[in-house]
């Protein structure tokens, strides 16, 4: 085997970030552009030591999972696969990423929850300007490199920044602007930076260049001219020679420093550089579960420890007593206190700083903390943090992850220090796209609210329906049919609801304060399955 020499194979699998696998014997090549299933012709364009990369030359059998016809952009890189296909392998990979991580079957992945618009869905777009041979290109960036590919429409992104694209594209040709040159470190225009709200109804452009250059003023009235929505122009300069997009200057040319959108009825402000959900509809279909999860009671204090321009804050606020947002970025709590005050919601709290070091002055104050809900970015929570949130007991912590790898090693670590993993949930924030995002909870009973029961036989008195099957076959026939871990004292609760009376358990707690957690739905529909399945009902 050697370098564009041709091969026919199968596509058998993906990697992590959806490329095709095909193994020559046992040595795996990884394609761009195939679907598992299909037969294909390539040619071997790199080889390492234990795997190699290839390029497709033909299709021999197509899958019907297959796509044709739309066009690929950096972050739209598995629109080749069917919707169903892109669902498939997204759980697929995070079933995979936590059975490798924390043991096989350890934890329950549920199938994602795909998105009812899965193209046009994406509300900022940040789109590179480059002049190559006099023409101006705008799109994204070729792979492996800082050529930008001229993209006339990207199926990801509002068809609302298409057009725009394209029509300050031909400005900026137009009024021969001066546009940026990273080889040189000349010229001006890097960026050009693209938010729409969800209801379509506002606009804002930012502009991100080296330096001022002539003719602003006259292309800022020009962008404005493009589209009666447009709300808001910004400049933003980055005189540095770096590959961060945003430098650390910013004004208004036009209008004000901000657009508002509306998620589930809750008003925020976003900025230019405000971090903010860009699928707002699946935004709420995450936070939902997240908050579902949490099982969260009216009474209960909350902590959301990476609040950001509290999206998520003011999403639990609704349902909880008090929640404390806390953030590192001074602009993003301004933000974030902003949109508390915009929604006349006042039973939240923003506080700066590292969210250890705030927890342990709030516990210090006596302040009982019922939840904590962790949303970090993509290297996830700091080890440290994870043995704080332990160390002072924090008894549920709802994780969510736009990255399923740090996901699972974060619950491996609060797995060990006594936390149960309860089920994943992915969520596809980013059809199109191989990124996944999640959400779990980790539980930790509290001796002072719970008790553990353990029913044993011999402690029972057994009437001819229990004595049918056995407390280990009934949760073996479960776990075999529903993939789902029931407990002893969930069999005994459904056991007395359909009349099969048990003694009181002797050794029971004897606290006066008890909440016995009680049988989900979905694990009481599968034990009555199991009780039907032996006859004792």
């Amino acid at each position: 085997m050697k370098k564009n020499e041709i091969f026919t194979g199968t596509v058998v699998d993906y990697t992590h970030d959806g490329l095709g696998i095909v193994k020559l014997d046992t040595f795996p090549i990884f394609i761009e552009d195939v679907i598992v299933g299909e037969e294909i012709e390539f040619k071997i364009i790199k080889l390492k030591k234990n795997l190699g990369y290839g390029k497709l030359v033909q299709i021999i059998t197509k899958s019907s999972e297959r796509v044709d016809g739309i066009s690929k952009t950096s972050g739209a890189n598995l629109v080749h696969m069917s919707y169903n296909e892109q669902l498939r392998f997204k759980t697929n990979k995070v079933r995979n990423i936590m059975d490798k991580t924390l043991g096989k079957n350890k934890v329950k992945v549920l199938d994602i929850l795909g998105a009812n618009r899965p193209y046009h869905y994406r509300n900022k777009s940040v789109i590179p300007v480059q002049r190559i041979k006099n023409e101006i290109k705008m799109g994204y960036y070729k792979s492996r490199s800082h050529d930008v590919i001229n993209v006339e429409k990207c199926y990801i992104q509002y068809d609302e920044h298409n057009k725009l694209m394209n029509d300050i594209r031909n400005l900026i040709s137009e009024m021969n602007l001066s546009v940026y040159d990273e080889a040189t470190h000349t010229g001006a225009i890097r960026h050009i930076m693209l938010r729409t709200n969800t209801s379509k109804t506002e606009i804002m452009v930012g502009i991100i260049a080296k330096e001022n250059f002539n003719q602003l003023d006259n292309f800022v009235n020009k962008i404005v001219e493009l589209d009666n929505r447009i709300v808001s122009v910004i400049l933003n300069i980055n005189s540095k020679k770096t590959n961060v997009i945003y430098g650390d200057t910013t004004r208004v040319l036009y209008g004000r420093n901000y657009i508002t959108d509306k998620l589930a009825g809750i008003k925020f402000n976003i900025s230019l550089r405000s971090f903010y959900q860009i699928n707002p509809i699946q935004t709420i279909v995450l936070y939902k579960k997240a908050l579902e999860l949490a099982e969260l009671g009216e009474n209960d204090i909350i902590i959301d420890a990476y609040c950001g321009i509290g999206t998520i804050t003011l999403f639990a606020a609704q349902k909880v007593k008090k929640v404390y947002g806390i953030e590192v970025i001074d602009v993003a709590i301004d933000n974030a206190r902003e949109n508390a005050q915009l929604n006349s919601i006042n039973n939240v709290e923003f506080l700066l700083g590292k969210s250890e070091g705030v927890i342990k002055s709030l516990i210090s104050q006596n302040i009982k903390i019922d939840a904590v809900i962790v949303d970090p970015p993509r290297k996830g929570c700091e080890e440290s943090f994870l043995y704080d949130l332990a160390s002072m007991n924090i008894k549920k912590i709802v994780y969510v992850s736009c990255n399923p790898a740090t996901l699972a090693r974060d619950m491996k670590i609060l797995h060990n220090l006594g936390y149960t993993l309860g089920e994943v949930q992915p969520v596809d924030m980013f059809p199109g796209s191989y990124h996944v995002e999640t959400v779990a909870l980790l539980s930790k009973l509290d001796v002072d609210k719970h008790i553990n029961v353990e029913i044993k036989l011999d402690e029972l008195d057994l009437t001819s329906a229990e004595s049918k099957a056995t407390y280990a076959q009934i949760k073996e026939y479960i776990l075999k049919k529903f993939d789902l871990n029931v407990s002893t004292l969930y069999i005994a609760q459904i056991k007395k609801k359909c009349g099969i009376v048990l003694r009181e358990h002797y050794n029971k707690s004897k606290k006066e304060k008890q909440v016995i957690p009680q049988c989900t739905p979905e694990k009481e529909e599968a034990i009555m399955d199991a009780l039907r399945h032996f006859k004792m009902i």
